[in-house]
């Protein structure tokens, strides 16, 4: 009878640790389990901060004016402004924080890096590399006019983006970066230009015309 007793502990005490163990660092294709399940800042608390408040105050570094930001009941946000800095920059915190992990994802499937995040992916990222978006991106940076007004406002929504996600609680933290085990990339002004070459590509390229 002790006998058992002892080799159920033990079972208990190898199934405990494998449980911590993956809850800790993951198993195979499995994240994380204990981050990802913590009832204040993991999944759950996420689910809580989409919930938007009737009312909120924020700070955003390079404001000029106050701005105010009014989202409808479709959930849209409308940005008012007095400068077009302000409202570009604005404009990057709420899209920060409504689709961040877009933004990146958009990003890197532009610039051949999604295998950074999943090695799984090596093979989109060499067939965007062969597109030549992220070249075509790195080109029209490199011939914009730094002091023009389109180099100023990518520069100020980069700022918008980058500050949300200096002053992101948490619980905000997208669900799919809790899944990979990662946080969001600081935002560069010229990622929107990769971003906008990735928008180009799902909305106008039809590999079946060239099968045709």
């Amino acid at each position: 009878m002790t006998t058992m007793k002892s080799v159920q502990l033990g079972i208990s005490a190898v199934i405990f640790a494998a449980l911590s163990w993956a809850g800790a660092k993951g198993a195979g294709p499995l994240p994380p389990l204990g981050a990802l399940l913590d009832p204040a800042n993991g999944v759950w608390g996420a689910a809580r901060a989409a919930e938007l408040p009737r009312s909120a105050r924020g700070t955003i570094a390079g404001l000029g004016d106050d701005v105010q930001v009014v989202y409808d009941d479709r959930g849209v946000p409308h940005i008012f402004a007095k400068t077009v800095a302000d409202a570009y920059r604005a404009l990057g915190f709420v899209v920060a924080h409504d689709r961040l992990f877009q933004l990146e994802l958009q990003t890197r499937a532009a610039a051949g890096t999604l295998s950074e995040l999943n090695p799984a992916a090596l093979r989109l990222d060499k067939t965007s590399r062969a597109l030549g978006l992220g070249w075509s991106a790195e080109q029209k940076w490199a011939a914009l006019d730094k002091h023009s007004d389109a180099a100023q406002s990518l520069e100020a929504y980069a700022a918008g983006v980058n500050a949300y996600v200096a002053q992101m609680p948490a619980r905000e933290i997208p669900v799919e970066y809790r899944l990979l085990g990662r946080m969001p990339m600081h935002w560069e002004a010229k990622y929107s230009l990769y971003f906008l070459s990735r928008m180009q590509q799902t909305l106008s390229y039809m590999p079946e015309e060239l099968q045709r």
